[in-house]
């Protein structure tokens, strides 16, 4: 059973239609465009806000399109897991049902799983090892949304290294026993100092919504709790951090670092891009850097993966690793043998 196949049909992704460009969104935050360019590493960043720019709807979204594009039944789905934010349409609500009702999936069953945007490589991991352990699974859809970007609070300058967050969705199909694009070995790695640096700190049990709270206008806003030493302790640790699951990742598939031929990482600012890309003995050309997109959440190595497909960066063979992670902190990495 363990030595079951576990490979990517095909993946969608879903970006609301409306941007906003750098040069707009500097009038919001203060900063000029061209340090947001530069220095935050995007010249724009998908906007959202319209009537159906939701996180679930999103997801939902990608996965009708991906079911169209590879003619698949929505019968034929065993499970569907959702990678994606909290903050979505509904508090106490599982979005992977509703996917699951809105496909009409009628024979599967669906979960969620949180962990901010090191979602994705998780959810690969989680894909194949129930696949493998399964006899009853053999497709499963991931689908999943981020909205967190309409969390950031603008006005505040120590969240500064989220004003790159635009909302998105994704899709992607894995199968049993599937021979292309196989999903190896995944690595994941927590730092617990991080824990409560950042968080939304209202609409939970702890600090319940008052009036005073709603007036505030900081009800559905992200913070950063101790920013000097969050950034003092991210500067010795992050990088690091980045590095180890893909580590392992590579090791639990039988590869080294040598073996990388594409690195598809979450947009983060372009030194610590660079940072990580030198550290795994890779270059600029062995990935895509997101700035015409800024931090899309859990989308971002899919859209990734699709820019290097449609720019020829990535063929038949290719060891394609996911990168990925999210407040908290975690780290999160997969490889796929594309092809």
């Amino acid at each position: 059973m363990l030595d079951v196949k576990v490979g990517i049909v095909d993946f969608e992704v879903y970006l609301p239609e409306n941007f906003i460009e750098a040069e707009e969104l500097s009038k919001l935050v203060n900063i000029p465009a061209q340090v947001i360019k530069d220095k935050l590493g995007f010249k724009r960043k998908p906007l959202g806000g319209g009537p159906e720019d939701h996180c679930v709807a999103m997801a939902i979204k990608a996965a009708k399109r991906l079911l169209e594009k590879t003619n698949t039944d929505p019968d034929e789905i065993d499970l569907i897991i959702y990678p994606g934010e909290e903050y979505k349409e509904y508090i106490c609500w599982t979005g992977s049902i509703k996917i699951q009702k809105e496909l009409e999936a009628n024979k599967c069953w669906a979960f969620d799983i949180s962990y901010r945007c090191a979602a994705t490589p998780l959810a690969l991991k989680l894909a194949k090892e129930l696949i493998m352990t399964n006899d009853d699974l053999n497709t499963v859809l991931i689908a999943g949304g981020n909205t967190n970007a309409y969390l950031i609070n603008y006005n505040d300058p120590q969240s500064g290294f989220m004003f790159d967050m635009g909302p998105s969705g994704h899709a992607a199909l894995l199968k049993r026993d599937y021979e292309k694009n196989l999903v190896l070995g995944t690595g994941i790695h927590t730092e617990p100092v991080f824990a409560d640096d950042v968080i939304a700190p209202y609409c939970g049990t702890k600090n319940p919504i008052t009036v005073d709270v709603i007036e505030s206008g900081l009800w559905n806003k992200i913070v950063v709790t101790d920013p000097e030493r969050m950034k003092k302790d991210l500067a010795k640790r992050s990088l690091p951090a980045f590095i180890k699951p893909v580590d392992i990742a590579l090791e639990k598939s039988g590869l080294t670092r040598k073996d990388i031929d594409y690195l598809a990482v979450i947009h983060i600012k372009p030194s610590a891009h660079q940072a990580i890309l030198q550290t795994l003995g890779l270059k600029p050309e062995q990935s895509v850097y997101l700035d015409e997109y800024g931090h899309t959440g859990h989308t971002d190595q899919w859209l990734s993966l699709q820019l290097g497909l449609e720019q020829g960066k990535i063929k038949d063979g290719d060891h394609v690793v996911f990168l990925g992670a999210g407040t908290g902190y975690a780290f999160t990495s997969t490889v796929i043998r594309w092809g």
